[in-house]
């Protein structure tokens, strides 16, 4: 019996759809909150209530398991630890993110902390970081790119946009997550960066954004420094499109070598301008765009 965490978030979804149709004789227990939406899933699995941030829900949760694949949030991975330790489990399956290799991102120091916590803790691991995740309206950043492209013709470039991206389709960090599980000989104590199929600079992001619109999209270019100056009014002024932080990070080049994944876990990623498309027809079918 594994025990899954945040199969109600993006990765999640996918990863349920995955595992009905790769793994459907592996028994699972999915930890959800009392609050989360399940409607979405057939009924017939076994779901436990409780709290990540409550370090008893979180042993109670674990309860005969033999292994835990925890998706999300990343900052309680230390209580996944401790209920690993009280109920004797060896076995733990963790998604971080490539955001630890950022000079940048503010909680890369603590993701950072999360792994050699995970490595000293003696329990058997395998460690997979995606890159920028997107699939659906629970990403936190193509869909809103989408929806604003989709209302205005004219969008904004923070400095020249050459800063290279590598996002990762939720789907291919799903099929990844299945066949980590399916070889969990080969995994342990093994680490994974999975991304897109090829980086991409920013500017190149939106122009296929638009194209998957089929939208002409005018792109201003806001200079470096002015943008820098913007993030900082930004961080003063809460926001979900801007922050000093987020203008440093989209001028950082982020790509990584996957080549680790492809040749053990036949990881094969589809193309940025693929991924787009679902998710633009995703969202245009649930009437969000």
């Amino acid at each position: 019996m594994i025990l899954i965490t945040g199969i109600t978030g993006l990765t999640g979804k996918f990863l349920y759809r995955e595992l009905k149709t790769k793994l459907p004789t592996q028994k699972i227990k999915y930890l959800v909150r009392e609050t989360s939406d399940v409607s979405w899933m057939d009924g017939n699995d076994e779901l436990v209530t409780g709290d990540l941030y409550e370090q008893e829900d979180v042993t109670s949760a674990l309860q005969g398991c033999d292994s835990v694949l925890h998706l999300a949030p990343r900052s309680v991975l230390p209580h996944v630890i401790k209920g690993c330790e009280l109920n004797k489990i060896h076995r733990i399956f963790y998604v971080n993110s490539t955001g630890i290799y950022s000079q940048f991102k503010s909680s890369s120091h603590a993701d950072k902390k999360n792994e050699v916590l995970l490595k000293e803790s003696g329990l058997t691991y395998t460690i997979v970081r995606p890159t920028m995740i997107y699939g659906n309206e629970q990403d936190g950043n193509m869909h809103m790119l989408i929806k604003i492209m989709k209302r205005t013709p004219l969008y904004p470039v923070l400095g020249k946009g050459h800063g290279l991206m590598h996002p990762i389709y939720a789907q291919d960090l799903a099929k990844c997550l299945v066949e980590v599980l399916r070889k969990e000989k080969i995994t342990r104590n093994k680490e994974y960066n999975v991304a897109g199929f090829e980086p991409l600079r920013y500017r190149d992001i939106l122009t296929k954004i638009a194209s998957a619109l089929d939208k002409k999209v005018r792109f201003i270019h806001i200079p470096y420094g002015l943008a820098l100056f913007a993030g900082k009014i930004g961080d003063k002024i809460p926001n979900p499109l801007i922050t000093h932080e987020k203008v440093l990070r989209l001028n950082e080049d982020k790509h990584f070598d996957y080549s680790l994944a492809k040749d053990e876990l036949n990881f094969s990623p589809i193309s940025f301008e693929e991924g787009i498309r679902l998710e633009v027809e995703e969202l245009r079918k649930n009437n969000i765009i």
